[in-house]
């Protein structure tokens, strides 16, 4: 069952009065890179990523997987305050492994979301060299403290293609995540964050339990769990407001307030 995360005056009331509502943070990569070798803005740096991870922990947030989040937003009531999940999708391998040395640190996990049919290729966005895990790398990113899940079988927007053919690329790569680890996957996230009704039937009929998108603050759906973008222009400020719900709204609030300016000079 979906529940709302609640408008802006209800997440403002509940951090005066000092709740912490879960959230979850949508990553791709750590490393120095600039607009020219990153055009899709994928990149962080390892500093940025450090400041990230010491703003939300010191706001008493503890990371943890996708699946416990969730588990703790279906229990209801006060479960899920103070909790928090780190994504990444597509599995850059120096990424992942710089992280988990940085998530350890602060007892903090993460979750990564992996395309089987991209594992050992470099990534298609970003410069020559930036390598996706390989098959035989994963299990060995589980031992570190990852949680992992799908990301679709080779990263098609899945919304161009017809039902069965989307159920049977979700089933396909759930089944080989699967043979990798040894034990059942049932989390994924959707390519490009995109979903409809009819993505989400064919998660649900491939046999997965929890599917992320990427929506900003929104309703907590399992299969259409709400997770906030990071950018490499996203400050530790940010991360803290978009923890708190409340990024989306003020945005629209301050675009609102200079519309109005606007009209008014």
């Amino acid at each position: 069952m979906a529940r709302p995360r609640g408008t802006f005056a209800q997440h403002a009331l509940a951090l005066a009065g000092g709740r912490r509502p879960p959230f979850a943070l949508c990553y791709h990569g750590i490393g120095r890179e600039t607009p020219a070798t990153d055009p899709h803005g994928l990149m962080i740096t390892p500093e940025r990523f450090a400041a990230h991870l010491d703003a939300l922990v010191t706001r008493g947030y503890r990371l943890v997987g996708v699946t416990e989040l969730w588990q703790a937003v279906a229990h209801g009531g006060r479960a899920a305050d103070g909790l928090g999940a780190i994504t990444f999708d597509d599995g850059l391998a120096d990424t992942l492994h710089l992280a988990a040395d940085m998530l350890t640190a602060r007892q903090a996990t993460a979750t990564a979301f992996l395309a089987p049919g991209m594992l050992g290729a470099d990534h298609p966005d970003l410069a020559p060299g930036r390598r996706i895990l390989r098959a035989d790398e994963v299990p060995a990113l589980e031992t570190l403290g990852f949680e992992i899940g799908v990301h679709s079988y080779d990263h098609a927007d899945l919304l161009t293609l017809p039902e069965p053919q989307q159920e049977a690329d979700l089933r396909r790569s759930r089944e080989f995540v699967e043979a990798l680890v040894g034990h059942p996957v049932r989390i994924m996230a959707y390519p490009f964050g995109r979903y409809d009704a009819v993505t989400v039937r064919a998660a649900r009929a491939a046999g997965f339990t929890i599917a992320c998108a990427v929506a900003g603050c929104g309703p907590w759906d399992p299969l259409a769990l709400p997770r906030e973008p990071v950018f490499p222009s996203t400050t530790p400020g940010h991360v803290r407001v978009k923890a708190a719900g409340l990024y989306g709204p003020l945005r629209t609030l301050r675009a609102g307030t200079r519309l109005h300016r606007g009209r008014r000079s």
